[in-house]
């Protein structure tokens, strides 16, 4: 049988959670109805997504047997260029598998999901935590930019946002984190930064903690990204209870 033969549509997200065992990644990140049909070859499947900044990709879970039969059958459809997808997110374990089919950047990133459905325990220094608001964004965006200038999150410019943050005696901003709900409505963490003066003393925690508390209190689970380089961080979500997740590698798709 022919690669493109053994694609075979998914018409809905109850198909895709089938497929992947009810997958948390699945359940929290992709919309119902689905933006478009998914692909799937074994239990491997390949859904449209955008990303928590708006760029359409396809996000790909499943073993790297059957991701290598999906990723020839899509090479040969040409349906993602088609559609116009950008780039390709694909769990770490299949990565290989997949660029041996879809002509993919030679850079990108490579991160993490996580989810939590649990409310962590009060953090001490919480206490130091301000909301912040549009009137704050130029301070916002002046920490992100020296401390985070990685992150996703994109201050006020996404409806629903909650900002937090810590100034210092002189009223500097010296941490700062967002929650905001994802496409799908679920509770999604980002921008969690903390000065290089004060990193150490808890800022971070504390941050990650009350946002975390109270999107899972509200939604009843939360959800955050990391680059898979930052292993403070992912210690840091790990004991606050944060787990259930993927190793992704995300890299454009070139034409």
């Amino acid at each position: 049988m022919s690669p493109v033969r053994s694609l075979r549509r998914v018409e809905s997200r109850e198909e895709i959670l089938e497929l992947t065992g009810s997958d948390p990644f699945v359940r929290c990140e992709i919309r119902t109805p689905l933006e478009a049909p998914a692909w799937a070859s074994g239990a491997a499947v390949a859904v449209l997504r955008h990303s928590n900044i708006r760029r359409l990709g396809v996000a790909v879970l499943g073993p790297a047997e059957d991701v290598e039969a999906l990723s020839a059958g899509l090479a040969d459809s040409g349906d993602l260029h088609r559609l116009g997808v950008g780039g390709v997110t694909v769990v770490r374990e299949s990565f290989e598998a997949l660029r041996r089919h879809l002509p993919l950047a030679d850079k990108g990133g490579d991160w993490e999901w996580l989810c939590t459905t649990t409310q962590p325990a009060p953090i001490p220094q919480e206490d130091r935590l301000i909301p912040l608001s549009e009137n704050d964004l130029p301070d916002i965006r002046a920490l992100l930019a020296v401390a985070n200038a990685r992150t996703d999150a994109r201050p006020f410019e996404y409806p629903h946002q909650v900002w937090v943050g810590v100034r210092d005696g002189s009223g500097r901003l010296v941490a700062c984190g967002v929650r905001e709900p994802n496409l799908v409505g679920v509770p999604v963490l980002a921008g969690i930064t903390v000065d290089e003066s004060v990193r150490g003393t808890g800022l971070g925690l504390a941050v990650t903690a009350r946002l975390t508390r109270d999107a899972v209190r509200e939604a009843g689970t939360c959800t955050l990204g990391l680059y898979s380089d930052n292993d403070v961080a992912r210690r840091l979500y790990h004991g606050l209870g944060y787990g259930n997740g993927h190793a992704f590698r995300s890299r454009p798709l070139l034409g």
